[in-house]
């Protein structure tokens, strides 16, 4: 993940200065103990500020809504409550970045012309960021994040103590008056890599500035001063100029670029109007797909440790089911002693006597201490025994099994949703699985948004295929948004997502319809690398939920089977309206 350096950090810090000063702070949100919101408002409108602390994505920009905090209230921070009752209500008067460092100070005021009374430090430092709020006398009100002298001699942050700014960056500052030959010499004193010499050299000269500076002037990274002709150094030269120009000028050109973004339009590979919506974009993405990399390890090592549970159990009730199936023999035998009963021999520990029905010789062990009727009751009492356990592993070994189908289901869905913007259909299977009990309840699930989507697929007849992405998904489009007459799709005893292809009532759905939904259900399931992949599908009308069943488990009838190809798929849609996919409540058939 690309870290927010000196440079980017004053590109954002020049919006915030030119347009938002001043500003009266209306609301402050936390979204988590490392990032909060603050609600700015002008004469021209309002906009979310966002300052985070975090470790690998420390950043302060704009963004366009109040994040999940605004939806659920249930998480309390102390840090928001103390930011909220010195700062709502005031008016950021100020905002200051010293010298070439990753320090933000925002000045707040009872009034616009007054002089700041409550400081609030933006520090961007990677590991080691952090957010202050201190009072005019520079004691500390507020920390996100407490240091204590044990974790640091050099600066500790707490409570009550004195503000100190970090300590500042060894090296020279970098200077437009610097000459090309001093700026060269200090770089040639020892031959290196020249990204991590102009790091090390000069202040607030990140890694990824150096990187980025070196692929502009068309050099490799790694390349050492040795290797440098005339004119790199002058390349490398005319690009550290610019830098310069640009920081002092205050002109910046946002964009994507090959391995991140960019402030400064090198490498560009496509433009931004904004630098805090790309910033937005990209860090949410980059968090996104990393909450999400967390949540799948988690989720996998969960079910795979409840599916080996279920498949242990499963083999002790059918070794159970076996043993119990005896149960016959032993009233058989049970029946052959109490017809020989002349036949007593004291202290025999076996016996043989003639079968009933062949009539051929059966031994059969006895205990030595009883008598006949005493070795054929207990016959009797094993043989009640076996017939009890039949009768109660077995709907047991059937709850087992659609255990094991629930948990293949489950862990079909985390394997197959492995995108960013899958992060939604991910939490609520985490909630589905706090729900069944094979998640540990202490760490309530992250809330989404709202209903996940649907996947949706347009056709080029005009049809409109829907996608369920996890077990809640599955449900409510099979039994909620499906018409009766609405095509209904799955692999074929394969673990993997309900689809459904709209049928127009009093239609009958193409061919070429009916096999890119197919290609779909395919792909969409565990068998997504096969070549071709059996799928069954059916009218909606025909598929039932199982009566007390897990989430997502359905049976059907007048199933067809059709053969796929999930690498041939139509273009997916925007995302569907799901009021209006839901059909009438009269036409609903269960």
């Amino acid at each position: 993940m690309q870290a927010v350096d000196f440079t980017t950090l004053s590109a954002a810090v020049v919006e915030l200065k030119d347009n938002w000063l001043p500003a009266r702070i209306e609301q402050i949100r936390q979204d988590d103990y490392q990032t909060i919101r603050l609600l700015l408002k002008t004469l021209g409108g309002q906009r979310w500020l966002l300052a985070s602390c975090h470790p690998q994505a420390a950043r302060l920009h704009f963004v366009n809504s109040g994040g999940e905090a605004a939806r659920s209230r249930t998480t309390r921070f102390a840090f928001a409550s103390t930011l909220h009752q010195h700062l709502v209500g005031q008016v950021l008067v100020r905002c200051e970045q010293p010298a070439w460092e990753r320090v933000v100070q925002l000045g707040f005021a009872r009034r616009p012309e007054e002089p700041p009374q409550v400081q609030l430090y933006v520090e961007v430092m990677g590991k080691y960021s952090n957010i202050v709020l201190c009072d005019q006398q520079g004691q500390i009100l507020a920390v996100a994040h407490s240091v204590s002298t044990s974790q640091s001699r050099v600066r500790p942050v707490q409570l009550g103590e004195i503000y100190r700014p970090p300590p500042p960056l060894t090296g020279p500052a970098p200077s437009r008056s610097e000459s090309f030959l001093q700026w060269r010499s200090r770089l040639e004193i020892v031959p290196k890599p020249v990204g991590p010499l102009l790091v090390q050299t000069y202040r607030s000269v990140s890694q990824v500035l150096a990187s980025q500076l070196l692929t502009q002037a068309k050099l490799g990274t790694q390349i050492r001063t040795d290797e440098l002709s005339e004119a790199d150094w002058q390349a490398i030269w005319q690009l550290w100029q610019q830098w310069l120009t640009c920081l002092e000028e205050n002109r910046y050109q946002p964009g994507w670029s090959g391995s991140g973004y960019t402030v400064l339009g090198w490498n560009l590979s496509e433009a931004v109007p904004s630098l805090h919506l790309l910033l937005e974009h990209y860090y949410t993405e980059q968090l996104q797909a990393g909450l999400l990399n967390a949540k799948r390890s988690r989720l996998k090592q969960a079910l795979k440790v409840a599916l080996a549970r279920a498949v242990k159990r499963e083999h002790k009730q059918e070794q159970m089911i076996v043993q119990a199936g005896e149960v016959e023999r032993y009233k058989q035998v049970a029946d052959l002693l109490m017809a020989h009963l002349n036949q007593t021999v004291p202290g025999a520990r076996h016996i043989q006597l003639a079968d009933f029905e062949t009539g051929c010789p059966v031994r059969i062990d006895l205990d030595p201490t009883k008598d006949l009727v005493g070795n054929a009751q207990a016959y009797y009492r094993r043989h009640r025994k076996a017939k009890r356990t039949r009768q109660s592993v077995e709907p047991l070994l059937a709850q087992t099994r659609e255990e094991i189908a629930y948990l293949e289901q489950v862990a079909a869905t985390v394997e197959l949703l492995s995108e960013h913007s899958d992060l939604g259909a991910l939490l609520e299977v985490e909630t589905e699985l706090v729900q069944q009990e094979y998640l540990d309840a202490k760490e309530k699930p992250a809330a989404t948004a709202g209903p996940v989507p649907f996947e949706q697929f347009a056709l080029a007849n005009g049809s409109v295929v829907l996608v369920g992405r996890n077990n809640r998904q599955n449900e409510q489009l099979t039994f909620e948004v499906a018409a009766p007459t609405d095509l209904w799709f799955h692999a074929q005893e394969i673990p993997g997502s309900h689809v459904v292809l709209k049928v127009p009532a009093g239609e009958r759905a193409e061919a070429e319809a009916v096999q890119l939904a197919a290609n779909l259900a395919a792909y969409y399931s565990r068998a997504r690398h096969s070549a071709h992949v059996p799928v069954i599908y059916t009218e909606r009308r025909h598929v039932r939920k199982l009566r007390g069943a897990r989430p997502g488990l359905v049976t059907f009838r007048d199933e067809k089977v059709i053969w796929a190809a999930p690498d041939q798929l139509p273009p997916q849609a925007p995302e569907p309206e799901v009021d209006a996919l839901r059909h009438p409540p009269s036409q609903k058939n269960y």
